[in-house]
Order: structure tokens, then sequence, then C-alpha cells
């Protein structure tokens, strides 16, 4: 029997859905709210009709079904813009296919690198050190699986400094070329070659107007899914002069100025750490590593503390080559974007 005939004929009047709930991914289906008022089934609403069935409500596209769904589901919930990222580089799959995509290539590469360490442990006569090859894998799992994941937001990171290199170039020729009495959407054409990745963003907002756009539609379109900061600045100062009916140059000059003297401050922000950074780099990386090892080994000669073999000038060795990555980590993380 119908629920709502059902409900009629013990007098509960029909008033409403529950509000439905989203949880992460999932939307739970609404339920029927009955109350118990006594209302004769004369006066009762009458139920929601169903839909056909092209036109159903659009429910969940994926519910996890064991643990191995709803771990992929919490790491696709805890990566901060993953999702984002994805739809700026106009990849089609969702944030669960990719996860469980990137799941899977770092657990075969992991499995690769297992077996050729525990064969040559093997080979070698070392049968008890299996299990070392084994954290090796979990080891080197943990490492590709977040590399893999933040394939995405690096890569649009990346582009998003491309573009940084040479926009403010770009804005200026764009702003001379403006000044001798070229049109706006002449010197944009003008200034979409030569630049690199500024030049096209530039060529985006040329190819929208050519295919019949507005100037403003244009500009808001290209500059609303750009990756450079200050190519949205820019261009939303010269969106903003368009519809005021203001000077055109004298704002996006006024704008470039301020992007020049953003990036000379930073320049010497970036001076001041270089210069920590620098000095530390000295000490540990290179007068203490040097200066001693040679102690170490004059000290051993009188001292039997303990004796310097090859063995342990090997990991010294790589003591100090990590070190040298870590330093050349750092710098290169403080560099301004503009720089990189």
């Amino acid at each position: 029997m119908n629920i709502f005939k059902k409900k009629q004929e013990e007098g509960k009047a029909f008033v409403g859905f529950t509000k439905p709930k989203k949880f992460l991914f999932f939307k739970p289906k609404p339920k029927p709210i009955f109350s118990n008022s006594g209302i004769t089934g004369s006066n009762l609403p009458d139920p929601p009709q169903s839909q056909p069935s092209g036109m159903q409500p659009q429910q969940a596209s994926r519910k996890p079904q064991g643990g191995f769904e709803k771990y992929i589901e919490n790491i696709a919930v805890k990566k901060m813009g993953l999702e984002t990222a994805m739809r700026e580089l106009g990849m089609k799959e969702d944030i669960y296919q990719f996860v469980r995509r990137m799941f899977f290539f770092a657990a075969v590469i992991t499995i690769v690198t297992v077996l050729l360490v525990s064969l040559v442990l093997i080979t070698y006569g070392y049968y008890t050190d299996v299990i070392f090859a084994v954290l090796i894998g979990i080891g080197v799992f943990q490492v590709l699986f977040q590399r893999f994941m933040r394939y995405p937001i690096d890569k649009t990171r990346n582009a998003g400094k491309e573009i940084e290199k040479d926009i403010l170039f770009a804005a200026r020729d764009l702003v001379v070329s403006m000044r001798s009495g070229m049109p706006l959407y002449n010197a944009m054409v003008a200034v979409s070659t030569g630049y690199g990745a500024a030049s096209r963003e530039f060529g985006k907002v040329v190819s929208r107007i050519q295919l019949g756009s507005s100037i403003e539609a244009a500009i808001d379109e290209v500059s609303a899914k750009s990756l450079s900061s200050t190519f949205k600045k820019i261009m939303l100062q010269a969106y903003v002069s368009i519809r005021a009916g203001a000077d055109i140059v004298t704002s996006l000059q006024s704008t470039v100025e301020e992007v020049t003297q953003e990036r000379v401050i930073e320049l010497r922000r970036y001076g001041q750490r270089l210069n920590a950074v620098a000095m530390f780099y000295m000490l540990f990386g290179i007068i203490l590593p040097s200066i001693g090892i040679a102690v170490i080994t004059i000290l051993t000669t009188f001292i039997s503390i303990f004796t310097v073999t090859p063995t342990v000038l090997a990991f010294g060795a790589v003591g100090i080559f990590g070190l040298q990555i870590i330093f050349l980590t750092m710098i290169n993380s403080t560099r301004p974007v503009f720089m990189t």
C-alpha cells in the first residue's frame, strides 16, 4: 500500500519532507513528514507525483561500498584545493576517480620497488633483511602517493609562475602602446606574442573578442580563469575603467607601478631571508662537515673511540649530500614567484 494512503487512513496529515543534509559527497533522500493532528483524508494535500524516469532528482554520483572506498573518500575530502586545481586544468574525471587512480599508480610502483630490493637482498644472501625492503616500500608508497596527489596543484602553481615571469613586461608594453594612441584591443593583439605564457593570456582575450564577445565580457571571462594574480589585477582595472568610462591608460599605469613596487619590496625581503639561509648553509653545509671529518680522523688516531672506515665515510658523504639538498630546497622555496 502507498505510504501516503496508509497515513491518510491513520488520520495523519502530510506536511512536507525532511530537509536533506549533505554529508561529504552524499545527499540522503528526504523522507515524508506526517503530523498526528487527526485531519481527515478529505483535506489532506495530495502527495507529490512521481516524476518521469528521465526527470528523477540527481542522486549522489558515488556511494562508498566498503572500507577501501571510504578510505579513498576520506583522502579526497581532506585534500584541500585538489578539486579546484583539477577544474582549472580542465580534467574531466571527478576527484574520487583521480585519487583512486593515483593510489593504484603508487601501489604498482611500490610493489615493483619492493620486489627489486628483495631480489637484490636475496641474491647477496640477506634473507632475513627482506623486511627492510617492505619498510622501504611503505616509505616509497607514502612519498609517491602524496606526490601524485599534488600533481594538479603543483601544475597550476607552475602555470601561474610562468605567467608571472613576463606579465609585468607585457603590461608595460600594453601601456606604452595605448599611450601612443593604439586602442585597447589592438594593444592586446600586439602583446599576445613575444611574452611567453603572459602573451597566451592576452591571446585568450583577443580570441574571444574575435569570436563575437564584447571586450568587457572577454576580459571578465579570461581573468576569472587565469592562474596569475597580477594578470587578474591588471585586467580587473581595465574592466572597471571600461565600465566606468574612465581613462584606461592612467588606470593601467598606476596598477603597473603598484605591482612593480610590490615586487621590489618582495625582492628585498627575499634578500634578507637569503642572507640568513646562506649563513647557516656555510656553517652546517661546508664548515662543520669538512672540519668535523678532519678532526674526527685525527682524534681517532690517538683515541680508539671508533675506527673511521670507508663505510663511515660513505654515510658521512650521504649525510652531507642530504644537507645540501635541504638547503637548496629552502633557497628555492623562498624565491619569489616571478623569479622562478
